[in-house]
């Protein structure tokens, strides 16, 4: 079993993480081959770019990336690709309609991935601050959705948004 290492600066530099032919993502560094690896961001929500977790393909992990920024542009592109892939949070991007009925909150919204429905039963449980203007929004069913800077929205987003925060 390999210890747990953390990829530095010095260190990033002499690794590539690629994806093979078949799509595979892979992690080389100083002529070990580690194949099928997996990765998983140990704080996706305020850190999404830094402390990356590097698993092998049961699972056990074996290397931290602490910054992808540190990465060399063809890794970083394969990082970016798999994290975005594994990692897909609709943004949303307007409030069509908000309505209560009984103790349930109903949105329309538009996302980046589209038309959505959310039914939430207590909105300080269900909105969530992750810095002064983002937002992770789950609903009943465990859907997570990303709200960024509603005072960039339309009007009738914006008035949407003060009524349930």
């Amino acid at each position: 079993m390999n210890p747990l290492f953390f990829l530095n600066r010095s260190e990033l530099s002499q690794i590539r993480l690629f994806r093979t032919s078949d799509g595979i993502l892979h992690l080389e560094q100083e002529g070990k081959s580690f194949a099928r690896v997996t990765l998983i961001r140990s704080f996706p929500y305020t850190m999404p770019d830094r402390f990356i977790s590097v698993r092998s393909a049961e699972g056990r992990e074996f290397a931290m990336i602490q910054d992808l920024k540190l990465l060399a542009e063809d890794s970083f592109q394969a990082v970016r690709e798999e994290l975005d892939r594994n990692y897909m949070i609709p943004v949303i991007t307007q409030i069509l309609t908000v309505r209560k009925r009984g103790s349930e909150w109903h949105l329309q919204v538009d996302t980046n991935f589209g038309p959505a429905a959310l039914v939430m039963d207590n909105l300080h449980e269900n909105i969530q601050p992750v810095t002064e203007s983002r937002w992770m929004v789950t609903d009943n069913e465990g859907r997570r959705f990303e709200l960024s800077d509603p005072g960039q929205m339309d009007p009738r987003s914006r008035r949407y948004w003060k009524k349930l925060v």
